[in-house]
């Protein structure tokens, strides 16, 4: 695995330290070899976890996340930006099936989890600013159900219109974060439809 990582590093490398200005084509490929990368590193590290010679290593989704829940829902934070549709690979949405257990864990140690019969899931995206990169992190081509999916049976039953609605924000900073809030789906529609129906009466 070590000189796969290797190939893939000297291979970006190349790709951004030629003496001549880089080409939008070679950026293209840089980028590619970067979700290339990403995905060889998750793979060596949640292979060498379960064999690590410290049996309290914290791992990797520890790390990245962070959980808190009240009686009426429950904070997600995840310390990496959602993915890009065109980032997933297998070894990325392990990564996050991980990530979000762990957060939903972390939740669970104060207090048992609020279920929801109909519930609502907000997705807030950090993204840290590129110099143009609005259209890559378009809110749209989020890979949203890298959460969706792994928050069902957890805090509601399935993620049909019946059980669940979920709506997505994004933002710049500094660090990319996801924080995930899952409350009662009429929690939201008090919020958003009464003043609606109050201003058109």
């Amino acid at each position: 695995m070590n000189i796969i990582l290797t190939d893939t590093l000297e291979a970006l490398k190349r790709k951004l330290t030629g003496e001549t200005e880089v080409s939008l084509e070679e950026l293209h490929r840089a980028y590619n070899l970067t979700i290339k990368l990403r995905s060889q590193l998750l793979s060596v590290i949640y292979e060498q976890e379960p064999f690590s010679a410290w049996q309290d290593v914290i791992k990797l989704a520890g790390l990245l996340t962070e959980g808190d829940s009240t009686e009426e829902s429950v904070t997600l934070t995840i310390h990496e930006p959602l993915p890009s549709m065109k980032e997933l690979t297998a070894s990325v949405q392990d990564h996050w099936l991980e990530m979000v257990q762990a957060a939903i864990g972390k939740a669970a140690r104060e207090r048992k989890l609020p279920y929801f019969d109909r519930a609502f899931v907000w997705i807030d995206v950090v993204t840290p600013r590129g110099t143009n990169n609005a259209q890559l992190w378009d809110t749209s081509n989020r890979a949203v159900n890298l959460v969706i999916n792994n928050l069902k049976g957890a805090f509601f039953d399935d993620d049909n219109y019946e059980h669940m609605a979920f709506g997505v924000t994004g933002r710049w900073g500094e660090e990319g974060v996801t924080i995930i809030r899952v409350m009662a789906l009429n929690r939201v529609e008090r919020m958003v439809f009464s003043p609606l129906f109050r201003l058109s009466s």
